[in-house]
């Protein structure tokens, strides 16, 4: 797959050919989409006849589009191996992860505070950018993006507005968040990733 149209979504083109180092062996679609709230990318497995597909939101910065890309390659890589023998965030996923994040933070000089951040997940990869603060705060800060505010910055009890609706943060999951709808009262869980505005 012809890769070099991602170049102008990467943080600097040096990481292209580790990309492509990663991917050569595979056959996939990779498709960049509108932006989503609840999630910044996907992978999906190969339908019969078909081949997989990732996903990636076009509105993403360059950091946030590189870390993201390797999350879901990581995906690909673990599904052309494993099959579904393997869970989509299992420690055959994380260990792939890992060794494409080492590899990805010594591959460029990157940013100190990128290149801390990197070594820190690889030791402990999570299912979501959004469950290792520092590393979500690092690359919002470095795509110029760090006045956004995400779900996971709120306490419980504090309320926001997602998606025009208002809600309460209820608890704190792994990943997602509890929240509870103002006027109907009803439960749903969100993205701790998830950019929302704070109701005073």
């Amino acid at each position: 797959m012809n890769l070099s149209p991602i170049v102008p979504l990467l943080p600097t083109p040096e990481v292209l050919p580790l990309i492509e180092e990663w991917a050569r062996e595979y056959s996939f679609e990779l498709k960049i989409t509108r932006p989503r709230s609840t999630k910044l990318g996907d992978f999906r497995p190969p339908r019969p006849g078909q081949i997989a597909k990732l996903t990636l939101n076009g509105n993403l910065g360059p950091y946030q589009f590189l870390t993201t890309l390797t999350h879901e390659l990581a995906h690909l890589i673990a599904w052309e191996r494993y099959g579904r023998s393997a869970m989509p965030h299992g420690k055959e996923w994380k260990t792939i992860f890992s060794a494409m994040l080492t590899e990805l933070e010594r591959y460029c000089d990157w940013p100190v505070a990128y290149s801390t951040a990197l070594k820190k997940h690889a030791k402990s990869p999570k299912s979501a950018v959004g469950g290792d603060p520092l590393l979500q705060q690092t690359i919002l800060k470095l795509d110029g993006m760090d006045d956004q505010l995400l779900l996971q910055e709120l306490a419980p009890g504090d309320a926001f507005v997602f998606k025009n609706r208002a809600f309460t943060f209820s608890e704190k999951r792994r990943t997602r968040a509890l929240v509870v709808e103002h006027g109907t009262k009803r439960q749903f869980t969100i993205p701790l990733v998830a950019r929302i505005e704070r109701l005073d």
